[in-house]
């Protein structure tokens, strides 16, 4: 069976290592590849960057941050950005829009309402992490 390609915001990572179930569900997929996810560098930078904040070292140590992003980074597919896209109303979140149309991704997973108000966008769904998972895994 063909992995689906999917898109996953930072916020998601971040509440993974916060104690949300459903995000740590899906991370472990992510690293048990039952997903492609598409990436660039710069959000696995800001994945590492948040999560290595002085309010999160009570979640997650320096290393295991390390650790986390290393091994994220075999897993993921970057794409190759052709254009700038100026669609959200927050303009920090375009880089995931961006991501998701030049890697033909099919899911935004995401929990910020600048990127939720726009689904679908184009071909592809934006919707919750928990939307995801009934969808998917019918839970």
């Amino acid at each position: 069976m063909e992995r689906i390609k999917i898109v996953v915001d930072t916020n998601i990572f971040v509440s993974a290592f916060l104690g949300s179930k459903n995000a740590k569900f899906l991370v472990k997929e992510i690293i048990n590849d039952e997903y492609e996810v598409v990436m660039s560098q710069i959000q696995l930078n800001e994945i590492e960057t948040v999560l290595k904040r002085k309010k999160f070292e009570k979640y997650i140590s320096q290393g295991e941050v390390d650790e986390f992003v290393s091994a994220l980074s075999l897993k993921i597919i970057m794409p190759a950005i052709y254009e700038i896209i100026r669609d959200c109303r927050d303009e920090k979140d375009n880089m995931i829009l961006e991501e998701a149309v030049y890697g033909n991704a099919k899911y935004i997973i995401t929990g910020d309402e600048d990127l939720l108000v726009l689904n679908p966008y184009r071909w592809i769904r934006i919707i919750s992490l928990r939307e995801f998972i009934k969808e998917l895994y019918d839970i």
